[in-house]
Protein backbone atom coordinates (compact mmCIF):
# COMPACT_ATOMS: atom_id res chain seq x y z
CA UNK A 1 0.00 0.00 0.00
CA UNK A 2 2.90 2.31 1.18
CA UNK A 3 4.82 1.68 -2.25
CA UNK A 4 1.37 2.12 -4.39
CA UNK A 5 1.03 5.66 -3.15
CA UNK A 6 4.82 6.76 -3.66
CA UNK A 7 4.45 5.59 -7.11
CA UNK A 8 0.97 7.91 -6.89
CA UNK A 9 2.80 10.86 -5.71
CA UNK A 10 5.71 10.63 -7.56
CA UNK A 11 3.25 10.22 -10.87
CA UNK A 12 2.12 13.52 -9.71
CA UNK A 13 5.59 15.16 -9.16
CA UNK A 14 6.07 14.33 -12.49
CA UNK A 15 3.02 15.34 -13.99
CA UNK A 16 4.03 18.80 -12.11
CA UNK A 17 7.21 19.59 -13.36
CA UNK A 18 6.32 18.35 -17.06
CA UNK A 19 3.29 20.96 -16.98
CA UNK A 20 5.58 23.79 -15.12
CA UNK A 21 8.48 23.55 -18.34
CA UNK A 22 5.01 23.27 -20.49
CA UNK A 23 3.88 26.41 -19.20
CA UNK A 24 7.89 28.25 -19.11
CA UNK A 25 8.29 26.97 -22.66
CA UNK A 26 5.08 28.87 -23.77
CA UNK A 27 5.72 32.26 -22.37
CA UNK A 28 9.37 32.08 -23.82
CA UNK A 29 8.36 31.69 -26.96
CA UNK A 30 5.30 34.43 -26.73
CA UNK A 31 8.26 36.75 -25.00
CA UNK A 32 10.17 35.94 -28.79
CA UNK A 33 7.44 37.12 -30.52
CA UNK A 34 6.50 39.75 -28.95
CA UNK A 35 10.07 40.88 -28.87
CA UNK A 36 9.82 40.12 -32.79
CA UNK A 37 6.71 41.96 -32.89
CA UNK A 38 8.04 45.26 -31.38
CA UNK A 39 11.22 45.27 -33.53
CA UNK A 40 9.35 45.14 -36.56
CA UNK A 41 6.53 48.23 -35.26
CA UNK A 42 10.21 49.80 -34.68
CA UNK A 43 11.18 49.39 -38.33
CA UNK A 44 8.01 50.71 -39.61
CA UNK A 45 8.36 53.49 -37.69
CA UNK A 46 11.76 54.05 -38.41
CA UNK A 47 11.38 54.21 -42.11
CA UNK A 48 10.06 57.33 -41.94
CA UNK A 49 11.32 59.12 -45.58
CA UNK A 50 14.51 60.25 -45.00
CA UNK A 51 13.11 61.90 -41.28
CA UNK A 52 15.50 61.14 -38.42
CA UNK A 53 14.75 61.73 -34.48
CA UNK A 54 16.46 64.66 -33.36
CA UNK A 55 16.95 67.03 -30.41
CA UNK A 56 15.16 70.03 -29.24
CA UNK A 57 18.85 72.05 -28.99
CA UNK A 58 20.41 70.51 -31.91
CA UNK A 59 17.55 72.69 -34.28
CA UNK A 60 18.52 76.31 -35.16
CA UNK A 61 16.82 79.27 -32.85
CA UNK A 62 14.11 79.93 -35.27
CA UNK A 63 12.68 76.03 -35.68
CA UNK A 64 13.32 76.14 -31.81
CA UNK A 65 11.36 79.19 -31.18
CA UNK A 66 8.63 78.13 -33.18
CA UNK A 67 8.28 74.62 -31.39
CA UNK A 68 8.80 76.25 -27.97
CA UNK A 69 5.78 78.16 -29.21
CA UNK A 70 3.58 75.32 -29.98
CA UNK A 71 4.23 73.76 -26.43
CA UNK A 72 1.96 76.16 -24.72
CA UNK A 73 -0.83 74.00 -25.92
CA UNK A 74 0.85 70.84 -26.97
CA UNK A 75 2.68 68.54 -25.43
CA UNK A 76 5.82 67.50 -27.87
CA UNK A 77 5.58 64.01 -28.54
CA UNK A 78 8.62 63.74 -31.38
CA UNK A 79 10.98 65.65 -33.34
CA UNK A 80 12.36 64.52 -36.87
CA UNK A 81 14.48 66.47 -39.27
CA UNK A 82 14.65 65.54 -42.87
CA UNK A 83 18.25 67.17 -43.98
CA UNK A 84 17.49 66.69 -47.99
CA UNK A 85 14.40 68.74 -47.61
CA UNK A 86 15.17 71.01 -44.66
CA UNK A 87 12.29 70.15 -42.99
CA UNK A 88 11.03 69.44 -39.24
CA UNK A 89 8.52 67.30 -38.26
CA UNK A 90 7.01 67.94 -35.18
CA UNK A 91 4.57 65.50 -33.29
CA UNK A 92 1.96 67.14 -31.12
CA UNK A 93 -0.75 66.15 -28.45
CA UNK A 94 -3.29 68.53 -27.40
CA UNK A 95 -3.09 68.96 -24.11
CA UNK A 96 -7.04 69.32 -23.17
CA UNK A 97 -8.18 66.67 -25.52
CA UNK A 98 -5.38 64.37 -26.08
CA UNK A 99 -5.66 64.60 -30.12
CA UNK A 100 -2.34 64.59 -32.35
CA UNK A 101 -1.67 66.97 -34.39
CA UNK A 102 1.34 66.13 -37.08
CA UNK A 103 3.10 69.75 -37.96
CA UNK A 104 6.07 70.55 -40.40
CA UNK A 105 8.52 73.80 -40.24
CA UNK A 106 10.38 74.96 -42.25
CA UNK A 107 14.19 76.43 -41.84
CA UNK A 108 12.45 79.81 -40.98
CA UNK A 109 10.34 78.51 -38.08
CA UNK A 110 7.26 79.03 -40.33
CA UNK A 111 4.40 76.30 -40.52
CA UNK A 112 4.43 74.68 -44.25
CA UNK A 113 0.91 73.64 -44.62
CA UNK A 114 0.94 69.30 -45.19
CA UNK A 115 -0.82 69.84 -48.82
CA UNK A 116 2.33 72.11 -49.74
CA UNK A 117 4.44 69.26 -48.39
CA UNK A 118 2.66 66.38 -50.38
CA UNK A 119 2.60 68.55 -53.69
CA UNK A 120 6.27 69.39 -53.52
CA UNK A 121 7.29 65.64 -52.73
CA UNK A 122 4.80 64.93 -55.61
CA UNK A 123 6.92 67.38 -57.57
CA UNK A 124 10.44 65.98 -56.74
CA UNK A 125 9.17 62.50 -57.93
CA UNK A 126 8.12 63.73 -60.78
CA UNK A 127 11.11 65.69 -61.95
CA UNK A 128 13.53 62.14 -60.83
CA UNK A 129 11.29 60.32 -63.32
CA UNK A 130 11.31 63.00 -66.09
CA UNK A 131 14.48 62.90 -67.84
CA UNK A 132 16.18 66.48 -67.99
CA UNK A 133 16.85 68.61 -70.92
CA UNK A 134 20.34 67.99 -71.28
CA UNK A 135 19.68 63.90 -71.32
CA UNK A 136 16.95 64.57 -73.82
CA UNK A 137 19.21 66.71 -76.36
CA UNK A 138 22.44 64.69 -76.17
CA UNK A 139 19.94 61.21 -76.63
CA UNK A 140 18.52 63.28 -79.74
CA UNK A 141 22.12 64.17 -80.98
CA UNK A 142 23.42 60.82 -80.22
CA UNK A 143 20.66 59.14 -82.38
CA UNK A 144 20.57 61.84 -85.55
CA UNK A 145 24.78 61.79 -85.69
CA UNK A 146 24.82 65.78 -85.44
CA UNK A 147 27.70 67.25 -82.42
CA UNK A 148 27.72 70.41 -81.23
CA UNK A 149 30.10 72.29 -83.45
CA UNK A 150 32.26 76.09 -82.90
CA UNK A 151 31.68 78.49 -85.64
CA UNK A 152 36.03 78.64 -85.82
CA UNK A 153 36.10 75.17 -86.11
CA UNK A 154 33.88 74.89 -89.49
CA UNK A 155 35.67 75.61 -92.91
CA UNK A 156 35.75 78.76 -94.51
CA UNK A 157 32.78 77.78 -97.42
CA UNK A 158 30.72 77.10 -94.54
CA UNK A 159 31.27 80.04 -92.56
CA UNK A 160 30.52 82.25 -95.29
CA UNK A 161 27.49 80.76 -95.61
CA UNK A 162 26.63 81.11 -91.76
CA UNK A 163 27.52 84.63 -92.10
CA UNK A 164 24.61 85.39 -95.15
CA UNK A 165 22.53 83.77 -92.58
CA UNK A 166 22.95 86.42 -89.79
CA UNK A 167 21.80 89.42 -91.04
CA UNK A 168 18.21 87.92 -91.20
CA UNK A 169 18.86 84.90 -88.37
CA UNK A 170 19.54 84.91 -85.00
CA UNK A 171 21.68 82.00 -85.08
CA UNK A 172 20.92 79.13 -82.18
CA UNK A 173 23.30 76.07 -82.53
CA UNK A 174 25.72 74.77 -85.03
CA UNK A 175 25.86 71.00 -85.46
CA UNK A 176 27.84 69.18 -87.63
CA UNK A 177 27.94 65.79 -89.18
CA UNK A 178 30.99 64.25 -89.11
CA UNK A 179 30.10 61.23 -91.38
CA UNK A 180 28.05 62.87 -93.95
CA UNK A 181 30.12 66.15 -93.62
CA UNK A 182 27.28 68.08 -93.59
CA UNK A 183 26.81 71.45 -91.13
CA UNK A 184 23.23 71.60 -89.25
CA UNK A 185 22.24 75.58 -89.04
CA UNK A 186 19.50 76.12 -86.46
CA UNK A 187 18.42 79.54 -86.29
CA UNK A 188 15.23 82.23 -85.64
CA UNK A 189 14.12 84.60 -87.87
CA UNK A 190 14.20 88.53 -86.38
CA UNK A 191 11.17 89.62 -87.73
CA UNK A 192 8.36 86.44 -86.79
CA UNK A 193 10.41 84.66 -84.37
CA UNK A 194 10.02 81.51 -86.45
CA UNK A 195 12.47 78.45 -86.09
CA UNK A 196 14.66 77.15 -89.30
CA UNK A 197 16.69 74.68 -89.48
CA UNK A 198 19.23 75.02 -92.82
CA UNK A 199 22.05 72.00 -94.12
CA UNK A 200 24.79 73.03 -96.02
CA UNK A 201 27.76 70.77 -97.30
CA UNK A 202 31.21 71.77 -96.80
CA UNK A 203 31.29 73.25 -100.25
CA UNK A 204 28.55 75.51 -98.37
CA UNK A 205 25.88 75.16 -100.27
CA UNK A 206 22.82 74.52 -98.71
CA UNK A 207 21.11 70.73 -99.33
CA UNK A 208 18.31 68.86 -97.92
CA UNK A 209 19.49 66.11 -95.56
CA UNK A 210 18.01 63.57 -97.91
CA UNK A 211 20.36 65.06 -100.35
CA UNK A 212 23.79 64.32 -98.29
CA UNK A 213 26.27 61.46 -99.27
CA UNK A 214 25.37 58.09 -98.08
CA UNK A 215 28.39 55.90 -97.39
CA UNK A 216 28.50 52.63 -99.34
CA UNK A 217 30.36 49.70 -99.15
CA UNK A 218 30.92 47.53 -102.68
CA UNK A 219 30.49 43.99 -102.66
CA UNK A 220 33.72 42.14 -103.24
CA UNK A 221 33.93 41.19 -107.01
CA UNK A 222 33.90 37.30 -107.15
CA UNK A 223 36.28 35.58 -109.17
Amino acid sequence: MANHLKFIIMKKVILSIALMGAVITTASVQQVNAANEVSAVNIVMDDDNGYVEVQLDSLNPAVQASVNALSAEYDVKSLKFNASKQLTKVMLIKKDDQSTKKVYLDAEGNEVPASQHKAEAAEKNRQEETPSVEVFEATQQKEDGFANVKFEDLNEKVQQAVRKLIDKYDINALQYHAEKKITKVTATDKEDQSVKTVYFDDEGKEITPEAAPQNTTEAPMLL
